[in-house]
This record gives structure tokens, C-alpha cells and sequence, in this order.
């Protein structure tokens, strides 16, 4: 999974040579910690990508990957998007759902336009009702079209007061990302039949957890631990 991020990213321009392994792999802060979606081929072959970390809804901003985005540092924006984000993390509380940062994704180029593409982010509302509900936010490029295919999925732009948060220019991938807000309970209509589809295979799989891990999860609290650990995640054949 490393590696395919790495030559993909490599390609786009998002990161340098150096920021890779002697592997070609391209560790991001957090891999350990996250679920991963794998997509693969019929040769075995990792062709698609994403990365979901779960947080309990007490999480404070500052522990979230999204308070060291660009904006969420930005002068002027800065403060908007904490309270965007401490808004859903308080309505995560109310309905009792984890709190979700998505990224990570990575899709072989001659896959792009295929189902695969569709699944690695329809993936992303299975994977939150498997675990009993999920908020959250995640940055997305607009390069190959990713941020506005999110938007048609469900995916919505951070709100303040009914101000629509800007898209940004990213320093560290050097191209335009757009910080969306991510729910369960609201995807495009027309994407419903494959999420239940994408549920049921889900469902019946099973997930590779390292030891650390699993330690971690038990330190979640037990209730939203136990919807965390319904789900048993391995890759899913296109």
C-alpha cells in the first residue's frame, strides 16, 4: 500500500524522491494507526488506497490531522476551521458516532476511471455504518478530479454561519485541496445500492490488526469500541 502511494504521489508531483523509503514506500504520520482500504486486482496486486482514522468524539482539535492542515493554520481561516470541525465533533457526541479523518488515497493510473475509483471513496459510508455511524473531515485534491467526485458522493464543504470554507493551495503535495466534511447519513442518493453492497462484503471479511493496535483500541471507551471492532476488514477484489 506504501508503495503504490509513493509511485503514484512520486508521479503527481506531491512529494520528492527523498520522502520515500529505499523501498519506494511513502509512510504517513498515522499509517499504524489507521484502518486501511485496499483495493486489489486479480494478480494479488494492491491497485487502490485510503486510510481511515477513527478517533472517539472527545478528541480535542488539536490531536486531529486536519489542525495541522494549511488552512486550519491559515490567519483569517484558522479559527474557522476549528469551529467547523468542533461543531460536527459535538453532534458526533449527540449521536453518539466516532469522529473520522480520510486520506491516504492512491489509485493506479489505469484504474482511474473505472468502478475501482468509485469504490476506494463509496468504501468510505460502508465503512461508517459498519461502525454503528461516523463524522469527520478529509483533504482532497482537486488533481484527477478527486475533491469534486467526493462532492458528488456526499462530501461537503466545512460551513461557518452559513460561509462555505475556500479551497486552498497545499505546500507540502504543491496543488489545490479543499478540506470536506464527511457523514454517514448523508450520501448521494444514486450511491446507496453500492454502499449496501460494499457493507455486505465488508461485513464478511477479515482484518489484518498488528498487536499495537489492538492495544490502542483498547483504550477506546467500550461502546463505540465494540462498533469499531464489528467490522473485519481485508481487501476487496474489483
Amino acid at each position: 500500500m506504501q508503495r503504490l502511494r509513493g509511485r503514484v504521489y512520486l508521479k503527481d508531483g506531491a512529494i520528492r524522491p527523498c520522502e520515500m523509503d529505499d523501498q519506494g514506500r511513502f509512510h504517513m504520520q498515522g499509517d499504524e494507526q489507521g484502518w486501511h482500504l485496499l483495493l486489489v486486482d486479480g494478480d494479488r496486486d494492491v491497485i487502490g488506497c485510503a486510510r481511515y482514522l477513527v478517533h472517539p468524539n472527545t478528541v480535542p482539535f488539536h490531536k486531529l490531522r486536519v489542525s495541522h492542515s494549511a488552512l486550519a493554520n491559515h490567519a483569517v481561516w484558522g479559527a474557522k476551521v476549528r469551529e467547523a470541525v468542533e461543531i460536527d465533533l459535538a453532534l458526533a457526541r449527540e449521536k453518539g458516532f466516532a469522529y473520522v479523518e480520510i486520506g491516504g488515497w492512491a489509485l493506479t493510473e489505469e484504474w482511474r476511471s473505472t468502478r475501482a475509483a468509485l469504490e476506494i471513496l463509496v468504501g468510505s459510508y460502508a465503512l461508517a455504518h459498519l461502525w454503528g455511524g461516523c463524522l469527520g473531515a478529509c483533504t482532497a485534491t482537486a488533481r484527477h478530479g478527486s475533491s469534486s467526485m467526493l462532492r458528488r458522493i456526499g462530501g461537503s464543504p466545512l460551513r461557518v454561519g452559513g460561509q462555505e470554507l475556500p479551497a486552498y493551495d497545499d505546500p507540502q503535495y504543491g496543488c489545490q485541496m479543499e478540506l470536506l466534511r464527511f457523514d454517514c447519513r448523508t450520501p448521494g442518493q444514486r450511491f446507496q445500492p453500492l454502499i449496501s453492497q460494499l457493507k455486505a462484503k465488508m461485513a464478511d471479511t477479515v482484518a489484518i490488526t498488528p498487536r499495537a493496535q489492538a492495544e490502542e483500541w483498547s483504550r477506546v471507551p467500550q461502546e463505540l469500541g465494540s462498533r469499531i471492532n464489528m467490522l473485519r476488514m481485508a481487501p476487496l477484489h474489483c
